[in-house]
């Protein structure tokens, strides 16, 4: 695997990491942004070919090509109508209610929170047709996607080239942070002297 290919792939580890270590704080809601933004970083990385197409139809995308899941509860549609109201709003609740095809709006309980304790809670407040989602869930769905797109970048050369491609922007970025900070290590060593 060329070491650009390797160093992309390392940063969404860690983007992946930080969400995981928020949620072990129980910041739930910062956790999710972050799962979201990962799993959207991840889509734009993975999106192939040179057509235009629109930030939903790329992350439904990259769901259906690397979850593996049957989407029984929910679908690729009702994460990103989460992920952007989360997102826009900071809130389950978003522009989405109103479409002619809504989403189910999905709200989201973390341990120690007991799912039925939760759910009573949102139906007193006035909510039906949504969907209780554990953030474990979001939590897997993020981590197997990545697993899988992982797995195609060391297997497919072509899409590794893809990959590389789309990641140029991220790869650019993270160079230069790390060569900001050794300049900045190498100035304290000289001030040191």
């Amino acid at each position: 695997m060329n070491p650009q290919t390797f160093l992309a792939l390392a940063t969404l580890n860690d983007l992946k990491s930080a969400a995981y270590d928020a949620l072990a704080k129980r910041h739930k809601m910062p956790a999710l942004l972050l799962f979201y933004s990962f799993i959207d970083i991840c889509a734009t990385l993975a999106k192939e070919g040179d057509g235009k197409i629109t930030n939903q139809d790329r992350f439904k995308n990259y769901l259906i090509k690397y979850h593996h899941s049957k989407w029984a509860n929910y679908s690729p549609y009702d994460l990103w109508a989460a992920r952007s109201s989360l997102l826009h709003a900071y809130s389950p609740l978003g522009d989405h209610a109103d479409k002619p095809n809504p989403p189910k709006m999905i709200f989201y309980y973390s341990w120690p929170e007991k799912k039925e304790t939760v759910h009573a809670a949102i139906s007193e407040r006035g909510y039906d047709n949504f969907y209780l989602m554990d953030t474990s869930d979001i939590k897997m769905i993020a981590n197997d996607s990545f697993n899988t797109l992982w797995r195609r970048v060391e297997e497919d050369e072509a899409f590794e080239l893809q990959f590389r491609s789309n990641a140029s922007h991220l790869l650019r970025d993270f160079n230069y942070m790390q060569l900001e900070n050794g300049l900045n290590f190498l100035n304290e060593l000289k001030n040191d002297i």
